[in-house]
């Protein structure tokens, strides 16, 4: 078991990927300080890195002072944790993970000894906004509570895909947006990114070397994590009705695909074909029922004979609904023709 006096709320589901620690592999479960309750604010500012064979703190992440991108850590990290592995090695290289101020983190774990790994503040959804008070009900703006989806460009880029939403009060008015950074810095070059480095394809067209973002419908909120599929991003919104009844289902749910480059529409909801649109006023989304909706999962039919394959993206609802909607599928998919199995 592991335990620290920094841990809120465990709303943090835990990464889980190997690490090598002075040339030995380890299995670590990276994870973040939780959520804090609305009587204090002062828990889950902490992220950790944590030895699974005995519960040893392998490494921590928090504020306590510093003058680094640690003095920004003022907000608990209730979201889950993204880790890859980018250079294929087998081993986590960096973690991603946004707070519930609307900042993104990211974290260099490659090396063989952790005091040389970093973190560092990738992003603010708003670079101006302060510490949550020390107590009482806190109400954030632009909260990341899902963990980021990760994918690459064509060109080799890393992108993070995320939205908004502050999910202890689904029904509270907020203003909230989706985001696609692309990561070009590294743990010591690049300032922290805002949404004035970002284009803002809302409502018109825009382009940006940085990403892009959105904003969201009147009070609509992302409430759970996207997903990357052919290129496009899916993910769910969530919009609360004015009156919250036992029978109304809760609000409206929302499905979403996106373009991974420019954050334009990326399918025609009516057909299911792909888009290749570079007009902003292009619908994004269409309704799928009611509810918060759950991370789209993409089930993919192959193809029979000489015909194409299809996909749906799934989603559940918290008003007991799974919508089924159909989505572009690539033109070639790689099949099992033949496996075997290597014992040792």
């Amino acid at each position: 078991s592991f335990t620290d006096s920094k841990m809120g709320e465990t709303w943090s589901e835990p990464a889980i990927g190997k690490v090598n620690i002075g040339g030995t592999a380890k299995f670590a479960a990276f994870v973040g300080g939780g959520y804090d309750t609305g009587t204090n604010n002062d828990l889950g500012k902490a992220f950790f890195a944590i030895d699974l064979s005995n519960g040893a703190k392998l490494w921590e992440y928090y504020k306590d002072g510093a003058s680094d991108d640690r003095q920004y850590m003022g907000f608990s990290l209730a979201a889950n944790p993204t880790a890859i592995d980018f250079d294929n090695n087998g081993y986590v290289d960096k973690v991603y993970i946004g707070d519930v101020g609307g900042q993104l983190w990211k974290f260099d774990v490659s090396a063989t000894a952790t005091t040389s790994w970093s973190g560092k503040r990738l992003f603010a959804a708003d670079s101006g906004q302060t510490n949550p008070p020390a107590a009482g009900e806190y109400y954030p703006a632009q909260a990341i509570y899902g963990a980021p989806a990760l994918a690459l460009d064509t060109t080799g880029a890393l992108w993070a895909f995320f939205g908004t939403g502050d999910r202890n009060h689904p029904n509270a008015a907020a203003t909230n947006r989706f985001y696609g950074i692309k990561d070009t810095t590294t743990m010591t070059n690049g300032a922290t990114l805002t949404e004035s480095s970002l284009a803002n394809v809302t409502s018109s067209n825009a382009s940006a070397a940085a990403g892009w973002f959105f904003q969201m419908g009147t009070n609509e909120k992302v409430l759970a994590p996207a997903n990357v599929f052919n290129m496009d991003v899916l993910f769910s919104g969530f919009t609360p009705t004015a009156v919250v009844t036992c029978t109304s289902g809760g609000g409206t749910a929302k499905l979403y695909s996106v373009q991974v480059n420019t954050g334009y529409a990326a399918m025609n909801f009516s057909t299911g074909q792909a888009l290749t649109s570079t007009d902003a006023t292009v619908a994004r989304g269409i309704t799928i029922g009611s509810g918060i909706a759950s991370m789209p999962v993409v089930i993919v039919t192959p193809p029979t004979g000489l015909g194409s394959a299809s996909a749906a993206a799934i989603t559940a609802t918290t008003n007991q609904q799974l919508p089924s909607t159909p989505v572009p599928a690539p033109p070639f998919l790689k099949q099992v023709r033949s496996w075997r199995e290597r014992i040792q």
